[in-house]
This record gives C-alpha cells, sequence and structure tokens, in this order.
C-alpha cells in the first residue's frame, strides 16, 4: 500500500516537478535577475505568511482526521471558524498598510494577498486529500495547479507584465483547482456545529507547530531577503532559481513519500499501537532515504547539464555554482521535517520541534550575516545547509527521547554503497552536454542503482517485485 499510494503522490508531484523544470526555464528567459528577484520576494513573503500563521490548521487536520472520532460536518465547521478568525486581523492590517504606500507597491500588495488565498486553500484542499486518503484526487488537484500556473504566468509575463504576471498567474493556478475540489465539503459548513473540544485539540497540537513553522520560515527563507538587502535583488533571484531547481526535484520525491506514509502512520498508532506504527515507519524510512539520497548525488552531478539545457544565460554560472549546496541543503531541510522531525509530531509533544526551530533559526541568521558579505550567494547555500544538517542533528539526540523512531543503519549502509556506484558513473559523464547525453545520464545512474540496490535486497525489494510479477503472470 505504501509503494502504492506513493507511487501515485510521486506522479502528483513529478509532473508539476517537471512543470516546475519548464517554468524555470521559461521564466528565465522572460525575466531578468531583479524581476525574479522581486517575484521570488513577494512569493516567499506570501508563502511566510500562510505557513506561520494558518499552515497548522491542515496539519492538525491530517492528525486528528485519519481517527474518525468527529464528524466531516464538526471538522469542517470548525475548520472554517477558525480560517475566518484568522484571515480578519489580516485583512485589517493590509488596509492600513494601503493607505501609506505607493500606488504600485499597492498592486503588489494585493497580488500579495490574492497570492495568499490561493496558498491557504490549494494547502487545504492538497491536506484534505491526504487526510481522506485520496491519492487520485490530490495528484487531479497538483497537476492542475502546476499546468494552470506556468500557462497563466508564462503568458502574462510574455505579455510584458514582468513579475505582476507570474504572481497573478501562479495565484490563479492555485485557486482554481482548490475551489473546484473543496466546494463540495465546504458546503458542509455551518458555523452552529463548531467544536470547541475540537479547537482545543487543534490548538494544542498546532500552535507549537505554528511556532516552529515561523522560525522555520526564518531559516528558509531568511538567505533571499538578506542577498536582497546586502547584495540586491538580482542576487536573491539568481539564488531563488538555483534553490528551487533542487526543491523542485528533492524535497518534491520526500514529500510525496511522507504524504503516502504519515496519514497511515498516525492511524495505525491510534488504531493498533506503538508497535504496528514503527514497523510501518521503518519501511517508510527506507523507502524516504532510498530515494532521496541517490537524488541528491544524482542532480549535484547532472545538474550543470540540466542548467545548460533550461536555464536562461543570466543565471547559468550561479546556479551551476550553487546547486551541489542547495541540493545538499534541501536533503536536510526534508530529512528533519519528514524524519528527525516526527517523532515530536507522534508524540504530541511539538514544542520541542518549536525549540529546535528556534535554535536553527537564530543560526542561520548568524552565519547568513557572516558568509553572504563575504561569499555571496554561495555563501548563503553553505549557511543554509549547514543550518539544516543541525537541525537533524537535534532533531535525531532529542526526537529519541520522545518518541523513538527506528533508523534503518544496515538498509542506510546499502543505499550509500548504491549511490557510491551510481555517483562513479555519473562523474564519469558529467562534462558530456545536451539533450541525449541527459538521457544516457539518467538512464545510466538509475539501472546501476536499481541493479545494486536489487543485489543487496534493500527494502525486500526482491520479494516486492517477485510478489508483482506473480500477481501479473495470474
Amino acid at each position: 500500500m505504501l509503494l502504492k499510494n506513493s507511487s501515485i503522490y510521486m506522479l502528483a508531484k513529478i509532473i508539476p516537478g517537471l512543470m516546475a523544470f519548464t517554468a524555470l526555464s521559461v521564466y528565465t528567459h522572460l525575466l531578468t535577475p531583479s524581476q525574479y528577484g522581486v517575484y521570488t520576494l513577494i512569493f516567499t513573503a506570501a508563502m511566510f505568511m500562510n505557513t506561520t500563521i494558518f499552515n497548522w490548521l491542515p496539519v492538525g487536520m491530517v492528525r486528528f482526521w485519519p481517527g474518525g472520532t468527529y464528524s466531516e460536518d464538526t471538522f469542517i465547521s470548525t475548520m472554517g471558524v477558525l480560517y475566518r478568525f484568522l484571515s480578519l486581523p489580516i485583512i485589517c492590517i493590509a488596509v492600513l498598510v494601503a493607505f501609506f504606500i505607493e500606488s504600485e507597491s499597492i498592486n503588489y500588495l494585493l497580488a500579495g494577498l490574492v497570492l495568499l488565498c490561493g496558498f491557504v486553500s490549494h494547502r487545504f484542499g492538497l491536506m484534505l486529500k491526504s487526510a481522506q486518503m485520496q491519492p487520485n484526487s490530490y495528484a487531479i488537484m497538483i497537476i492542475s495547479y502546476s499546468v494552470l500556473s506556468l500557462a497563466l504566468g508564462s503568458t502574462l509575463a510574455y505579455l510584458g507584465w514582468g513579475s505582476m504576471g507570474l504572481l497573478i498567474g501562479v495565484a490563479a493556478g492555485m485557486l482554481i483547482p482548490s475551489l473546484i475540489q473543496t466546494t463540495k465539503i465546504w458546503l458542509k459548513f455551518n458555523p452552529s456545529l463548531y467544536s470547541p473540544e475540537l479547537t482545543q485539540k487543534l490548538v494544542v497540537y498546532g500552535m507549537p507547530l505554528a511556532a516552529s513553522f515561523l522560525l522555520d520560515e526564518v531559516a528558509n527563507v531568511s538567505d533571499r531577503y538578506m542577498l536582497a538587502w546586502l547584495s540586491g535583488e538580482a542576487e536573491a533571484g539568481k539564488y531563488a532559481v538555483g534553490y528551487d531547481l533542487a526543491g523542485n526535484s528533492i524535497l518534491m520525491i520526500m514529500n510525496a513519500v511522507n504524504l503516502a506514509a504519515y496519514p497511515m502512520i498516525v492511524k495505525l498508532l491510534d488504531t493498533k499501537g506503538k508497535e504496528a506504527a514503527l514497523e510501518y515507519f521503518k519501511t517508510y524510512a527506507v523507502l524516504l532515504l532510498g530515494l532521496s539520497i541517490p537524488a541528491v548525488v544524482g542532480l549535484s552531478l547532472v545538474g550543470p547539464n540540466i542548467v545548460d539545457l533550461v536555464i536562461g544565460e543570466q543565471y547559468k554560472a550561479s546556479v551551476t555554482l550553487l546547486l551541489p549546496w542547495v541540493s545538499t541543503a534541501v536533503f536536510f531541510m526534508g530529512a528533519g521535517a519528514f524524519y528527525m522531525h516526527l517523532p515530536f509530531q507522534l508524540g504530541n509533544n511539538n514544542m520541542g520541534i518549536f525549540k529546535i526551530a528556534g535554535a536553527i533559526a537564530v543560526i542561520n541568521l548568524i552565519l547568513n550575516y557572516l558568509l553572504i558579505p563575504k561569499m555571496g550567494m554561495q555563501g548563503a547555500a553553505i549557511a543554509t545547509l549547514l543550518s539544516f544538517m543541525i537541525s537533524v542533528l537535534l532533531g535525531f539526540i532529542f526526537g529519541r527521547r520522545v518518541f523513538p523512531i527506528p533508523f534503518p543503519v544496515k538498509e542506510v549502509g546499502q543505499i550509500l554503497l548504491s549511490t557510491l556506484i551510481m555517483g562513479i558513473c555519473l562523474y564519469l559523464l558529467r562534462d558530456n552536454r545536451g539533450w541525449l547525453w541527459l538521457l544516457v545520464q539518467f538512464t545510466s545512474g538509475l539501472s546501476l542503482f536499481l541493479i545494486t540496490a536489487y543485489l543487496q535486497d534493500i527494502g525486500g525489494i526482491r520479494k516486492l517485485i517477485s510478489d508483482r510479477l506473480g500477481k501479473r503472470v495470474k
């Protein structure tokens, strides 16, 4: 079941990932680094607000929905009341700010608010489908978003709307599919069904997460803002392209596996107990690391060819330089969020995540302040990498005290060996350029990894393949 659902979620991430690669190619040819810098600063600001103010609600929904304690009507009504309560202060502040800024800035403020609405509705829709264990609906929603965002954003940018065109296109791309997918369940909204008991659970579970999300986002986006402050918007734009390239591949893979596994881990924990949940968790860990570790090495070695093929000329040198650093940083970010910090959520002790996030935010700000003036974009990437490595280490040390989770030492060693063999092959092919060579690099690297994984029987892959083949024969 985990592999099947992961495959569906992976498809739901691969197609948007391909759209994201296409978008990076299109955007870096249509926009100057300065324009892309403006876009990424507003985009990350809207994402920051969604993550820190609203995101704890859908995360709490994923935690409590699978248990079936509350009816759908009660759950959605409670969520609606809480969303309304959180939205009112933002609207009031935005209206006040509009009186004190220039007319051009008001346009960007409005675009940012619409983009925030898109983030909120999109995130709720995705997490709802994940909580309901409906990977097909999840896939339709996220694929629709990626296609619409690319089509609308690139069209508006081509027509001369610049960064504003991207913002409007991405916002519309999120809003349209999410409204279509969630309108039916929002029709069940009834304020009289609001549940104080469910609210208390969501608040107790979610407030520490909200605070930790805030601090995580400080660590995640401070590099771009500090680059813009210390080196200019163009440098932030170039850096963002490299970061997005890594995030749209490595984090996509890790997120897909987590989306498939986490609701089931929670359900097993609530219904069958800790032992059953941990057994499933071990399988999850092997799959998570078995896909993400080779992805980091592969992107670092094949990345220069990808950059040469799809990224605009003004961005190529900086993105090629950054890619190994940001790829590794994104991996450690995912390893923390999707692995080492899960014990705090499973143990209902999210204050642990908050404390780690606070320490990492401070460390990241200090490292960025020290390294960016000396090393520019590379300094920002190194600061981010070191910060997330420390985050994983702290999660490993303190998480095991809350809810010990398995770390498959044998399987990780096998994954590293398979990745090493794959990496040697890709290293020998790294200087070749062109689409044909990219196909050769991809197929040869993937084939070597899969063969060595099969020979080592990582995660029982031999039995899995034989069972699948046996079913087909029948």
